[in-house]
């Protein structure tokens, strides 16, 4: 016990990096937690034109239209998601107040479906003008190279792995 005593400094000093320790353990845990949740979906934009120039046989200035409308395509989507995002956390928000403004709810809600309605079309357009660029063969054997694209895409399959 004489030792605690003489030693009181030292004590409180280990017990100040034990609780320096932990809280940055914690905050660590969380930070990567988060990441996880939100983690965006695999945008691989080099990856996925060299297996679709192998694959497809692309040409140099197919490769490179496809890299420019893949790098749009996701820079708007980007956008439109997190729009999406804040507007489903303002009806979050107002959904459970005390007193809930319905047509409000509502409102937001027709915002959110009409922006997923719009990043629907922009998968389509982006479509429409990867099939001008590609020939019939590359487009047949593009038909069956979707499935695949869109499941590396996932962020899912980035979790897993």
């Amino acid at each position: 016990m004489d030792i605690f005593l003489k030693n009181k400094f030292l004590l409180r000093l280990i017990l100040l990096l034990i609780v320096l320790n932990l809280f940055s353990v914690f905050y660590i845990w969380m930070q990567q937690r988060n990441c996880r949740c939100n983690k965006l979906p695999n945008r691989n934009i080099e990856g996925i034109t060299a297996v679709l120039k192998d694959k497809l046989q692309l040409t140099d200035n197919q490769v490179i239209s496809f890299k420019n409308i893949r790098e749009d395509f996701f820079s708007k989507e980007e956008k439109l998601s997190k729009l999406i995002k804040s507007q489903r956390d303002t009806m979050n928000a107002m959904m459970f107040n005390q007193n809930t403004d319905t047509i409000y709810v509502k409102s937001i809600a027709r915002r959110v479906a009409d922006n997923e309605y719009q990043m629907e079309l922009l998968r389509f357009e982006q479509a429409k003008v990867l099939k001008e660029i590609c020939t019939p063969e590359q487009m047949e054997k593009f038909k069956g190279l979707v499935k695949e694209i869109r499941d590396y895409l996932k962020p899912e399959n980035q979790q897993n792995k």
